[in-house]
């Protein structure tokens, strides 16, 4: 075969593959590109390594708990959990993020559209947002949740900032494994956008997913939610021999996980 038909073949063939791991993929053209970018740029920029089991299922609903010290968290998540099951599924893991940055246009505010984020007001006083996450979970969905609610920039590598009780709600409405996943090395830049030039050695630690059985079929109140707050972020802190500031009288207002990004 000579060069001017072997190229156009190999064209065809490589189309064609795509095109079949984008269907396989079941997550559509956009997030399958979005999927393995991020991929290789985890490997490359920040060398993501894991620890731990992974318990992530390919189909059912769970919900990510995880701690936030970089604008990067949600890329590092999302690029490992392809690799929690062995089918060819991309699954998006729904992340709940300030709506300034949902809403932002250009690159960013695409990618956070494609991923198909839930975007929140900061001052947690709508439920729409965790309405909208507890629905996503009964359709057996991924949610992923930064229960401190903004990045922690005081001592993101010896204590958690107290989380917030929207998670521990959401987690007793659904019902669905919570599991932990400890983010440690994250890259730090003094913006949001030169975090993503930063390179560094990342690690993502996975827990075993947490036991709420106790409080399953109880009417959540403001002390059960501290309760179980504690225990989450307790749990999540204990991945990296960490502390857990207890989240002692949380607003439980709006009882909305967020983000805070």
């Amino acid at each position: 075969m000579n060069t001017g038909v072997a190229i156009p073949v190999a064209l065809v063939v490589a189309l064609l593959l795509i095109g079949w791991r984008v269907h396989v993929s079941g997550a559509g053209f956009q997030t399958w590109f979005l999927y393995q970018v991020a991929r290789v740029y985890t490997t490359v920029m920040f060398r993501l390594q894991t620890s731990g089991r992974r318990t992530v299922p390919e189909d059912d609903a769970v919900l990510i708990i995880s701690n936030h010290t970089s604008p990067v968290d949600p890329m590092l998540i999302w690029a490992d959990l392809r690799r929690c099951y062995p089918g060819p599924r991309i699954r998006r893991p729904g992340f709940m993020m300030a709506r300034e940055y949902y809403e932002m246009g250009g690159i960013p505010g695409w990618i956070f559209r494609v991923m198909e984020s839930i975007p929140l007001d900061r001052n947690g006083r709508d439920m729409g947002p965790a309405r909208a996450a507890l629905q996503r979970l009964k359709d057996g969905r991924i949610v992923s949740v930064f229960p401190e609610g903004r990045i922690n920039d005081e001592s993101p590598d010896e204590k958690l900032l107290p989380g917030d009780t929207g998670a521990a709600w959401l987690a007793l409405k659904a019902q669905v494994p919570v599991i932990p996943i400890l983010i440690q090395n994250a890259p730090r830049g003094t913006t949001m956008g030169n975090s993503f030039l930063v390179r560094t050695r990342s690690t993502l630690t996975y827990g075993d997913p947490i036991d709420l059985s106790a409080w399953h079929g109880q009417r959540p109140t403001q002390k059960m939610l501290v309760e179980i707050t504690d225990l989450i972020m307790q749990q999540l802190a204990s991945l990296g021999n960490m502390k857990a500031a207890p989240s002692g009288e949380a607003n439980v207002e709006s009882q909305e996980p967020s983000q805070g990004s």
